[in-house]
């Protein structure tokens, strides 16, 4: 017969506390009370721009010179004598400033792309900052906090920069096999090593997927552990690994629940979205029809000149009611990960007690 501690042993795994499962009740009531409990028409645009910011030749006019020379030697006695040399082309000069301008030009705006890039990605590293403060207090204060975490933003800059760095070292051997294999001679398997080439490049590419997962996953959770325990970034990572090493049954089943759960609000997401769509566009698309069949009467040809502002406002008008209504989604994820972590890594000290108000043994006492 066996032992009670024996059978305790092997129930183990279903009767433990599956926290990913909790946070989902609690992360509802969260998201409730922040966007609903009351309404906040400034309080949603709010969360929904920090969201946002969340998510920042040589040969130039070749032949025309070479005509215009030839056609100066045929018929124009310069006059200089015989030590003129008649095939010197005074606009050679010209080109060769333009082609030098033009590639000052165009290094220079790559240069500004990938400045604005960095300068984006450390934007977005504040305000993950910014987004957990505001959730977990409950109160959006956009400048406050955006100037109370430059650093820790920067902190979060560096590691992200040095992931970004790994992660193209990492697509550059996802690159090489094709390399190898077109580099080949065509021969009776050159078509099965296309086909293998391929299978395996979308194999890395899988786990390449996974793995930047998992890293986003211990990234997202070390900043609220960072937040109010009060330590760096990267030391922040180093506990929540350490906390992974002595629970990782938890972190495990988390990943597979939040991805059914990302499924599921995905799909509500997009249904909800898709209302609005037809809602914002109809009325747009109506209030066009009508402008450009009055203005044709008024300027014949000429009404896109009064058309394409208007395009520009509904346009602008139209990414701040997708922005809005997507934000509920989003916040529900992510007070379910603080949810989770709350419960997963207590020591983190999460202060919603404070801030929202809401304890998560209210809702989870509710369940039994």
């Amino acid at each position: 017969m066996y032992s009670v501690t024996y059978l305790s042993e092997l129930c183990i795994i279903p009767l433990m506390d599956w926290y990913v499962i909790d946070a989902v009740e609690v992360a509802y009531e969260r998201t409730k009370k922040c966007l609903f409990e009351p309404f906040d028409f400034w309080k949603w645009v709010k969360l929904a721009i920090i969201f946002m910011l969340v998510g920042g030749g040589s040969g130039y006019g070749g032949n025309s010179f070479n005509s215009f020379s030839n056609s100066m030697d045929s018929g124009y006695d310069s006059g200089y004598g015989s030590g003129y040399n008649s095939d010197y082309n005074p606009l050679d000069s010209i080109g060769d400033t333009i082609d030098s301008t033009f590639s000052l030009a165009v290094t220079a705006l790559i240069a500004l792309v990938l400045i604005l890039i960095l300068f984006f990605m450390y934007i977005s590293s504040v305000m993950e900052f910014v987004l957990v403060e505001s959730l977990v207090s409950n109160s959006v204060k956009f400048w406050e906090y955006s100037r109370r975490f430059l650093g820790k933003g920067l902190q979060l800059f560096i590691i992200k920069l040095a992931a970004l760095f790994l992660s193209l070292l990492v697509l550059a051997l996802l690159v090489l096999p094709f390399v190898v294999i077109f580099g080949m001679p065509s021969g009776d398997f050159f078509l099965l090593s296309i086909i293998g080439g391929m299978m395996l490049v979308m194999l890395l590419v899988i786990i390449f997927a996974i793995i930047a997962s998992i890293l986003g996953s211990f990234i997202s959770m070390s900043i609220p552990v960072s937040l109010y325990r009060n330590v760096g970034v990267l030391s922040a990572i180093m506990e929540v690994l350490r906390k992974f090493k002595l629970e990782w049954q938890q972190i495990i089943v988390y990943w597979v629940g939040r991805a059914v759960l990302g499924i599921i609000v995905g799909i509500a997401g997009f249904v909800i979205i898709m209302l609005a769509l037809l809602v914002t566009l109809l009325p747009f698309l109506i209030v066009d029809g009508i402008l450009y069949l009055l203005l044709s009467l008024v300027m014949s040809g000429l009404e896109w000149i009064v058309l394409a502002p208007v395009a520009l406002v509904e346009l602008i008008l139209f990414i701040i009611a997708m922005a809005l209504v997507s934000m509920p989604f989003k916040a529900f994820l992510k007070y379910h990960m603080l949810s989770f972590l709350e419960k997963w890594y207590p020591e983190a000290g999460i202060p919603f007690d404070t801030g929202i108000g809401f304890k998560a043994e209210a809702a989870t006492g509710s369940l039994i």
